[in-house]
């Protein structure tokens, strides 16, 4: 399924496979959504990824870029295995667990563009 980007009230949900071609459009979707939120909460939901490469990766820190550009308090959800075991290798895991909306901190995230 080509991965798409749905929009629900304080939530962005993400579906179907993270590629490389896809992530190009998704970017630019994700980045307006994200600005189009700006100084409010949201969550990306990432239940809906069903494959994901280094891009996904990639395109969590886009979004965590723009959202803190938008003063956007960012979190995630549903974050995929494979993702969270690049963001291992890469010693991205802590910064991620901040983003996760499983975690009960209220903290936002850390500025992933510095």
């Amino acid at each position: 399924m080509k991965a798409r980007l749905l929009r629900d009230a304080e939530r962005l949900r993400l579906e179907g496979e993270l590629d490389f071609v896809s992530a190009i459009a998704l970017r630019d979707e994700l980045a307006g959504a994200i600005a189009a939120s700006a100084g409010q909460p949201l969550t990306l939901d990432l239940s809906g990824v069903t494959r994901s490469n280094s891009v996904g990766l990639s395109l969590l820190l886009s979004a965590a870029r723009t959202a803190t550009e938008h003063q956007v308090r960012l979190q995630a959800s549903g974050l995929p295995v494979g993702l969270l075991s690049m963001a291992a290798v890469c010693g991205l895991d802590e910064w991620l667990e901040t983003l996760s909306a499983a975690n009960d901190s209220t903290l936002e995230i850390p500025n992933a563009g510095q």
